[in-house]
């Protein structure tokens, strides 16, 4: 609010008044509050009316914002990571600015997608600043030095924090084409003929424990992955035996795989036995109707070679809405009699989803920052296994990778201000979350909290964006 003098000669007036800014223009339009009166005749009465006045208006003006309703909404799922992070230590391992600039970018890679680095979505992360593009850049050639020691470091958390078993590991193969234009980064299947000239191709070999965490991962341009790679591998990490888990259907490897394969690509034999009812395991029935919603079946094709055959109702009903004639069933073929019968179909949902943290869609990019590219998705793909391990209770139960996302961008903060008085209102928390949160060491959080008490039960500040 402001003092306004308008008009022209003796009829000019004296006026309190507000400018409010046009929706979608860069216009404003000036609203008059009210009019005191005659300039002139106010004037005679009091020299010192406009002084006056002006205080009288900047006091109103004052007033007025203590008594305006101001509602903010942050999400703060994050708070999930900041306590994993500050458990790991990483400030301490990569200083406190990479660390700092490093957590916001897992945030908005796990939470959202990288676009949202350079702007913190609509509804922001709380305390969580937007990156430049340079500042961007520049912090993938750094991860790209501090690799190794990153890798090592979430190495020797897992070992302590997880059952990890030394003596069986996975791996999995994808390919990649980078274009020419630098921008897009496609994972695609395992296969030469995708490669073309013109184009950067490249495969990267994710390896990880039976719980789906990652272990270490390698890029490899312009060569191949071989037998002694692996067992490079293997004597880095001290693990007896990696299983290969491939997409692609049929295509049986010399040894220690798993790969889905056709119900018609199968002998006959083995048909008739997976359509005989006898011999199947149930694992879940429905307790009032005695109906079998899941089962699962192991059959020997011969000395070196086992057929796990497993079947779910709500399976069977998406494969009739897709209309693919899978009816519920998935077929994984195995040479390995290490891995448990219930192992095996965990086992192979965990390679679903790698394609979509380590793809880039979505923003310029370069040659000299795939190594960094990679070992941020590494680290995001750690933090979000790790959230599903704990959620399925370490490790016993397999959890949808869904349940650990929601758990980071779902939950949020809405804060209502009016004057000096504040309330804080936490929505949207899921199950997950809450579950996460318990096991973090986090604090529980109540439908209405005080400033002080959200603070310390998520470790997020907030004063500051209330000043």
């Amino acid at each position: 609010m402001y003092v306004a003098i308008t008009g022209k000669g003796k009829a000019r007036v004296v006026q309190f008044c507000e400018q409010h800014r046009i929706a979608k223009t860069n216009k404003k339009k000036t609203v008059v509050i009210k009019t005191i009166g005659n300039y002139e005749e106010l004037l005679k009465k009091n020299p010192n009316i406009i002084l006056e006045l002006k205080e009288e208006a900047r006091r109103l003006t004052e007033e007025k914002k203590k008594n305006v309703t101001k509602n903010i909404l942050f999400r703060f799922g994050h708070s999930l990571v900041y306590s994993l992070w500050n458990e790991i230590g990483l400030s301490k391992i990569l200083g406190e600015s990479l660390s700092k600039t490093l957590f916001s970018l897992v945030v908005y890679r796990l939470g959202s997608s990288y676009s949202t680095f350079l702007e913190n979505r609509k509804t922001p992360f709380l305390n969580l600043e937007s990156i430049s593009h340079s500042d961007f850049y520049e912090t993938l050639l750094e991860l790209e030095e501090n690799e190794k020691i990153l890798i090592d470091c979430f190495n020797k958390f897992f070992e302590k924090k997880t059952k990890r078993r030394k003596n069986l590991a996975y791996y999995y193969i994808s390919s990649y084409n980078y274009n020419s234009y630098w921008k897009v980064l496609y994972g695609l299947p395992n296969s030469d003929s995708h490669r073309t000239e013109g184009n950067l191709n490249f495969d990267m070999i994710l390896f990880f424990d039976s719980y789906g965490i990652p272990i270490f991962y390698q890029l490899l341009i312009k060569e191949k992955f071989t037998g002694k790679k692996l067992e490079k591998v293997k004597k880095l990490f001290k693990i007896s035996k990696f299983i290969l888990v491939s997409t692609e259907e049929n295509k049986k490897k010399k040894k220690s795989f798993i790969t889905p394969v056709l119900f018609d690509n199968l002998d006959f034999e083995v048909q008739k036995e997976i359509l005989n009812e006898k011999k199947w395991e149930i694992i879940e029935k429905d307790i009032e109707t005695d109906e079998i919603l899941e089962k699962d079946k192991i059959i020997k094709i011969d000395n070196n070679l086992k057929l796990y055959i497993h079947w779910s109702k709500k399976r069977a009903f998406r494969d009739y809405i897709e209309k693919n004639d899978r009816n519920g069933y998935i077929y994984l073929m195995t040479d390995e009699e290490l891995i448990k019968p219930h192992e095996i179909p965990d086992i192979f949902q965990h390679i679903w989803n790698i394609e979509d943290k380590f793809k880039i869609t979505d923003i310029e990019f370069s040659e000299k920052h795939l190594h960094g590219h990679f070992t941020l998705c590494f680290i995001c793909l750690c933090i979000i296994r790790y959230f599903q391990y704990l959620l399925g209770s370490n490790g016993k139960i397999f959890i949808p990778m869904i349940y650990a996302n929601k758990a980071i961008s779902n939950p949020m903060i809405f804060m209502k201000k009016k004057g000096n008085d504040v309330s804080l209102s936490p929505i949207h928390l899921t199950n997950s979350y809450l579950k996460l949160s318990k096991i973090l060491g986090l604090g529980e959080f109540s439908q209405e909290m005080s400033i002080e008490k959200f603070e310390k039960n998520s470790s997020l500040k907030i004063k500051n964006i209330l000043l």
